[in-house]
């Protein structure tokens, strides 16, 4: 009781910082789908999960609406005030929840897919917006959708904590794909843009139409590449891994165009010399076996790769990448430890890191 008294400061600025100002406005449909055309509410796959609902998934929500069925709260982002006056491709709200409805609801108004899999209106399977009776047309035009709209002076942590709880949907969102809604500056533009590289894509053992990507995970390593080697970044890792990389995200959004060109040669450049030594799967995890021989465990784990790209980011990038010796560490039992179970530890993460720095120097 004493300790919390001590605290009553803090836990009152925190509750005050943290209390989220919304309002509950309504719109029918149709004034939805206009919002979105005029870039008001912006659709953009930039900023939504990759793993987009399937035509019967969404056929199902469209099913809702004509039959009046409740649905969830919208959640939106006031980014723009209404006074403020900006270019027209710049949209005034951002969708921290529901886009995925939204992008049911507009893409068949617009007659991107047929209604399939209905099991109630099931006369309806097969018909796009543009097929269905007008009196359809004008109850799902009529129909109305709440959202609740979030004030815009919340700072990007604070969103993305939002975006987290709000979460609801049919497929949980990864924690990239949080970063991806609420991150938001010329750093996301060049994650998007590296993280389809030749040499990374193949080097990460990557599958562009495979989960993988589909959950952002290559991009995630992108900024894992950076917010663990530049600057030394691994070396201020207090833990919360999640956390570490949204603040990471957030930082380099503030850097300068040049830096960012230089943070982007520098990636090329590590991945064009792995790529040049001509390994394999360099990122694989071993053990030892019976034999004392090392036996592949998984083509990629991420804290193999930790150990990789941070000495790599720093080296000179002069003749041939020694997989090999840098292999002999899964031998070494610290090193194994700190490339399996809970790999964000703290100590974990400095030890394989620096035992990496160790043995590729």
């Amino acid at each position: 009781m004493t300790e919390l008294k001590q605290n009553l400061e803090n836990i009152q600025r925190k509750a005050i910082e943290r209390t989220v100002k919304t309002q509950t406005i309504e719109y029918d449909l149709e004034t939805m789908v206009k919002k979105i055309d005029k870039h008001v509410i912006k659709l953009n796959p930039d900023y939504q999960r990759r793993h987009r609902w399937s035509p019967e998934f969404s056929s199902r929500l469209i099913e809702s609406l004509i039959l009046n069925i409740p649905v969830p709260f919208i959640y939106i982002s006031q980014d723009v005030d209404v006074d403020e006056e900006v270019e027209n491709d710049i949209s005034r709200y951002s969708v921290i929840d529901g886009q995925q409805r939204l992008t049911a609801i507009y893409e068949f108004f617009k007659n991107k897919y047929a209604l399939d899999g209905l099991d109630v209106l099931r006369e309806l399977n097969g018909s796009f917006y543009k097929d269905l009776p007008s009196f359809l047309i004008r109850r799902l035009e009529e129909r109305t959708i709440r959202c609740l709209r979030i004030d815009s002076t919340l700072d990007g942590q604070v969103k993305y904590d939002i975006f987290e709880r709000l979460n609801s949907g049919s497929v949980k969102l990864e924690a990239q794909e949080l970063r991806n809604a609420v991150c938001r500056g010329p750093f996301k533009d060049l994650i998007k843009k590296l993280a389809k590289s030749d040499d990374f894509v193949a080097l990460a053992n990557l599958d562009p139409e495979g989960k993988r990507v589909e959950k952002m995970e290559d991009e995630e390593l992108v900024v894992r590449y950076f917010a663990l080697s530049f600057e030394n970044g691994y070396q201020s890792y207090k833990g919360g891994f999640k956390k570490f990389l949204t603040e990471k995200m957030e930082y380099f959004n503030t850097l300068s165009l040049a830096k960012l060109v230089e943070m982007e040669q520098n990636f090329l450049e590590t991945f064009a010399y792995i790529s040049k030594s001509s390994i394999e799967n360099p990122f694989s995890k071993y053990k030892v076996d019976d034999d004392g021989q090392l036996a592949r465990m998984s083509k990629f784990n991420a804290a193999v790769y930790d150990s990789i790209i941070v000495p790599l980011s720093q080296s000179d990038k002069e003749g041939i990448f020694d997989i090999d010796a840098f292999r002999e560490l899964f031998k070494d039992k610290e090193y194994f430890s700190a490339v399996e179970g809970s790999v964000n530890d703290v100590s974990k993460l400095n030890t394989r890191i620096s035992k990496g720095l160790e043995a590729i120097r």
